[in-house]
């Protein structure tokens, strides 16, 4: 509980802070930019932060705490790869009306057993499907 107040206060500054420094800028980049450049330069930075929680920032929507300690063993690095191929299989999919395409499969960290060891040398593959649907944890 008291971590969940702690957040909260650094949410609430940091949302001030930034609502400070637009106060400041907004003005400046008024005069040089006029209305159209400044908005243009801050949804710039809105499209360059929806790309980086886009890639860098796992869904935990309905979740349990064990799926969630199994999304959170999942490197950045292959989480942004299935970010892209899933924003790719949306673009193909919805936007350009393919029918045949086929969602991205994420790849899961090999399983361990009780003692430790990786059974398997093989990355585990789940689909978006399954992941939705399951209630137990990523195994």
């Amino acid at each position: 509980m008291v971590m969940t107040g702690m957040c909260m206060s650094m949410a609430t500054a940091l949302t001030w802070f930034f609502n400070f420094l637009l106060a400041v800028t907004f003005p400046k980049f008024q005069d040089a930019f006029k209305n159209t450049g400044a908005f243009g330069y801050y949804a710039a930075w809105c499209v360059v932060g929806w790309f980086l929680i886009l890639l860098f920032v796992p869904e935990t929507k309905d979740l349990t705490l064990e799926q969630l300690d199994a999304r959170f063993s999942i490197s950045s690095k292959s989480h942004a790869r299935f970010a892209l191929k899933q924003c790719l299989f949306f673009v193909r999919r919805y936007v350009l009306r393919r029918d045949n395409v086929k969602r991205p499969v994420m790849e899961l960290p090999p399983q361990d057993d009780e003692y430790g060891h990786s059974k398997t040398d093989q990355p585990r593959k789940i689909s978006f499907e399954k992941m939705e649907r399951m209630q137990t944890p990523l195994s």
